[in-house]
């Protein structure tokens, strides 16, 4: 008989796999140990919990030809493997204690057969598909916890993805790795489906052969989408094409979004010989540089539009505003004379006329007298 689901649950890292439960088609399921050379298996029910015990004997018996009728379709471990969700074909979610192999919660989750359960790498949504052409996610409570009651588990019902155009059936559903995204492929269909969990909004359809896909695997790490076709049995891989950046190579490289119009210089992208380039290096080098004279370009000079401050000269000492005046000590070099000096400078230089005037007189009367 072929096996619809088989789950392996990893007890401890550094330890082989030796558990796994199999929903076997049309037949109870099954938990297997394989940790001993002879393994050992036991069935899993899948009939739901009864809450009424006391019920008389007609209504037992009609339960239990209902309880005959379902049958588990899709397994999945918790994530610490304290516990194993299962669903049946009568949309009913069951939790299964390993340990005792009784169900000691169940409730109905929707109206037909269960096909796909995937949990999250925190285990604590839940991921569904089923034949009514409707995904759902649950959130899961803890299961690990040690005061947890079976009687007061919930699992509320947070998004519903559909295709209300097309009403597609899902072959196969999976969680993104940080379990944000949830992505299925279609039945009959070539496309793929992902949508955003936070506001349950289809985000993007992915295209590639025109094959339809069956199971669907989302990398661990990375953005990377796999999937199988049905028909070749190939394996495509989608993943997100990181735009190629120049700049990284080149650093004097500009990267732009729209076309700029550039026009180069005449000879910006000639080609010239070997030889003629190492003749203009050589005549390069032989130019005489002139260190003395000083760039106006990187002067401090204001009138040349510069900005930077150069302390001011005054060459001309005749052209100075100053009160202070200046004396010639010898050629090139001059002082500033003292106050004092400044006023017997003032007084000799008033009675420089005077003694002028006396001189001429004195001459002029010596003249007449001859």
């Amino acid at each position: 008989m072929p096996d619809a689901t088989a789950f392996l649950y990893r007890t401890n890292d550094q330890l082989p796999s030796h558990l796994f439960v199999a929903s076997v088609f049309e037949t109870s399921p099954s938990l297997v140990d394989i940790s001993d050379p002879l393994d050992e298996q036991y069935t899993l029910p899948s009939a739901p919990k009864r809450t009424n015990i006391d019920a008389d004997a007609a209504t037992k018996e009609k339960q239990a030809k209902e309880d005959a009728k379902h049958l588990t379709t899709a397994m999945v471990w918790s994530v610490t493997g304290d516990h194993i969700l299962a669903a049946t074909n009568k949309g009913r979610l069951n939790l299964i204690d390993p340990n005792t192999h009784e169900i000691i919660w169940s409730e109905k989750i929707c109206s037909s057969a269960v096909t796909t359960l995937r949990l999250t790498g925190s285990g604590r949504e839940l991921l569904v598909n089923s034949i009514d052409r409707i995904i759902r996610t649950f959130h899961v409570p803890n299961l690990s916890a040690e005061d947890l009651d079976p009687d007061t588990i919930q699992m509320p019902l947070e998004h519903k993805f559909q295709d209300v155009v097309n009403r597609l059936s899902w072959n196969h559903v999976t969680f993104s790795a940080t379990g944000e995204y949830v992505a299925a492929s279609t039945y009959n269909n070539h496309e793929l489906y992902i949508w955003e969990r936070n506001h349950g909004s289809l985000v993007r359809m992915l295209e590639g052969p025109k094959e339809e896909q069956g199971v669907i695997e989302w990398h661990p790490h990375r953005a990377m989408l796999a999937a199988c076709g049905l028909e070749t049995g190939r394996i495509y891989i989608w993943s997100v094409a990181s735009p190629q950046r120049w700049s990284a190579l080149a650093p004097d490289f500009v990267e732009v979004e729209e076309n700029v119009e550039y026009i180069e210089r005449e000879d910006e992208f000639d080609i010239h010989p070997q030889e003629e380039i190492n003749k203009r290096r050589l005549d390069l080098e032989d130019e005489d540089i002139d260190v003395l004279a000083m760039d106006s370009r990187k002067g401090y000079d204001e009138d040349l539009g510069g900005t930077d401050f150069r302390m001011p000269v005054l060459y001309d000492l005749g052209a100075s505003d100053s009160e202070e005046e200046f004396e010639h000590v010898s050629t090139g070099t001059v002082r500033r004379r003292s106050l004092g000096e400044g006023r017997d400078g003032e007084d000799v230089e008033e009675d420089k006329p005077t003694a002028t005037k006396k001189a001429a007189a004195s001459r002029s009367a010596r003249a007449k007298k001859k």
